[in-house]
């Protein structure tokens, strides 16, 4: 049962990924343009001003953001950038996330299009030494001189009972 529950899981955050950036019910928008990106923050989260992450209403789930900017892509075009983006699989995220003594596994990987972006994701657990098992998403955005990502953890019954809030997190990062 908790394998169907995972795969369910996974594929509607999946599909959650492929929504508009539009403004969401439930959800206020979030602008950092001295850190660089907007996300949508769900109602009852914690809002990231002074600092770049957000937590669940209950705390159990963090989505931490970052955002900086890439010389190496400033003078690319969109189209460039995303096929750049290319090279994110599943054997890539695990050399960045699994390092410093963490082991995990990436569950699902892959590339979604979020309007003119090709946006690099994955999903898996991970354990950190001295750390409980946890579920994470990642997904990664960047436009021409610009990256944003943004990575949510949790216990796996957090993580899943958190997933919609954590998915609009992710679904809606953009660098400004």
């Amino acid at each position: 049962m908790k394998t169907l529950h995972w795969a369910l899981a996974g594929a509607w955050a999946a599909a959650a990924l492929s929504l508009p950036a539009a403004a969401k019910d439930g959800a206020t928008l979030y602008e950092d343009r001295t850190h660089g990106f907007s996300t949508m923050i769900p109602d009852g989260w914690s809002n990231p001003a002074g600092g770049l992450v957000t937590s669940s209403a209950d705390g159990s789930v963090r989505c931490s953001i970052t955002a900086m900017p890439v010389k190496q892509t400033a003078g690319m075009t969109q189209d460039e950038v995303n096929a750049a983006m290319g090279v994110y699989t599943s054997d890539i995220w695990k050399t960045q996330f699994f390092t410093g003594g963490a082991t995990g596994e990436i569950t699902d990987s892959g590339i979604t299009k979020l309007e003119q972006y090709d946006a690099p994701w994955a999903r898996g657990t991970i354990i950190y030494p001295g750390t409980a098992f946890a579920k994470f998403g990642v997904l990664m955005v960047q436009a021409p001189g610009k990256l944003a990502t943004v990575t949510c953890t949790g216990e796996p019954t957090s993580y899943d009972t958190n997933l919609r809030g954590l998915t609009t997190v992710l679904n809606y990062l953009r660098p400004l």
